[in-house]
């Protein structure tokens, strides 16, 4: 019979082009497949007996016992009925196996064919323009944050040197307040020559240390470079406004002190209360041009921040222009990226697990979860037929599956 197979099998491949042929094949098997159609319905027939018994009398030994000759007999009449097919399925299953064949040879998702070798190297080679354009892109980050380092940094240093030259301002402010606050009669002439002699000119040597911490990702010589530029570039404004502020408080200090001395001499004449109304005019006065000062302060602080603003969002916007205009224009092969998962050790497995448990296997029925895991429980089944190892759960139970031999 093997050798009828094999002859048929190749007269099938021959004939596999031709649909009259396959046809052909086909309806030269009427007898087997008669055959076992007869066995088919005799055999279900006698089943359906037994059936119809087992519902009118229940079970007993005699039932049963011809339940097993049943069931043995239908076992011998599948494999009657193999048999009898073997050889035209066996065809068909060859002719199938050409035509999957021919498929699979040229398909680009099976190792060994011509264009899946093709496809590796497109991988290849996608792989390694994106590695170059994730390199290049990299570059571009590094370079970006260093320009807003810098520009971080210049905007920081000009901010610490004007909090710096305001608290130098307001100390020679400080000094010509005190002066004035402490004039009396008998000290107006030299408390007068003091504040004249108070110099309205920023120091040569004024130059305090910056206390901005320095950027990772510049050196220390680029860093001394930006807060040495930053200084330059403020200490023209910082002479003007010393000078300005200073003198200012000064000559309106001194244009004062005359009137000042006339109250306090008239003061001293005077009876105690009208002498206190003197005082508390006096010093109301000097609150006043106290705060007079601190609010013409807070405005240029105010002018100084709205500026700051301006410059940094500036030198931000200048940095990502830079970043847009510096980006690849060359061939880019069309590619999907995307995130696989290597094992480096098998606990991997464990985590891969619970993070599919959590996410969406709690979420499944049992149904489902039965079909999932057929293959673990047949694992733990065998273990406790085999070894009688149980696993001690209230979430598992085991029962007896009684099977008639």
């Amino acid at each position: 019979m093997s050798n009828d197979i094999t002859t048929t099998a190749t007269t099938a491949v021959a004939l596999s082009d031709n649909p009259d042929g396959l046809r052909a094949i086909v309806m030269s098997t009427p007898s087997s497949f008669n055959d076992n159609k007869l066995s088919r319905d005799n055999c279900i027939a006698a089943g359906t007996s037994l059936l119809e018994a087992i519902r009118l009398y229940g079970m007993n030994d005699d039932i049963d016992c011809k339940v097993a000759a049943y069931i043995d007999k239908t076992r011998r009449t599948i494999k009657v009925m193999n048999e009898r097919r073997a050889p035209v399925t066996k065809l068909f299953d060859r002719i199938r196996s050409e035509f999957t064949s021919m498929e699979n040879e040229i398909d680009p998702l099976k190792p060994e064919t011509v264009a899946y070798t093709l496809q590796q190297h497109r991988n290849a080679y996608a792989a390694k323009k994106h590695e170059a354009e994730e390199a290049r892109r990299r570059a571009e980050e590094a370079a970006r944050q260093v320009k807003l380092a810098r520009v971080g940094y210049r905007a920081s240093c000009i901010d610490d040197y004007k909090l710096k030259f305001n608290e130098h301002v307001i100390k020679a402010l400080n000094i010509i307040t005190e002066l004035n606050s402490k004039v009396t009669v008998d000290n107006y002439s030299t408390i007068f020559d003091t504040v004249s002699a108070i110099n309205t000119e920023l120091s040569d040597d004024w130059h305090p240390e910056s206390s901005v911490r320095m950027p990772y990702n510049l050196t220390p010589e680029e860093s001394r470079s930006i807060r040495d530029e930053a200084f330059a570039s403020l200490l023209p404004q910082f002479m003007e406004q010393f000078r300005f502020e200073v003198g200012e408080y000064r000559q309106d200090t001194l244009d004062k002190l005359p009137s000042k001395l006339a109250e306090l001499q008239r003061m001293a004449k005077a009876s105690a209360d009208e002498a206190e109304r003197i005082a508390a005019e006096l010093k109301a006065r000097d609150e006043a041009e106290q705060a007079r000062q601190e609010q013409q302060r807070a405005l240029r602080d105010a002018e100084q921040a709205r500026q700051k603003d301006v410059e940094k969002a500036t030198g931000e916007a200048a940095s990502l222009f830079s970043l847009s205009a510096a980006q690849s224009t060359g061939y880019t092969p069309k590619t999907k990226v995307s995130k696989k998962i290597k094992m480096v050790a098998a606990e991997g497995y464990m985590q891969c697990f619970a993070m599919w448990w959590s996410r969406e296997g709690c979420h499944l029925t049992p149904e489902e979860l039965s079909k999932l895991f057929k293959k673990q429980v047949a694992f733990c089944e065998k273990l406790a037929n085999k070894d009688g190892e149980f696993i001690e759960s209230p979430a598992i139970t085991y029962v007896d599956n009684v099977k008639a031999l």
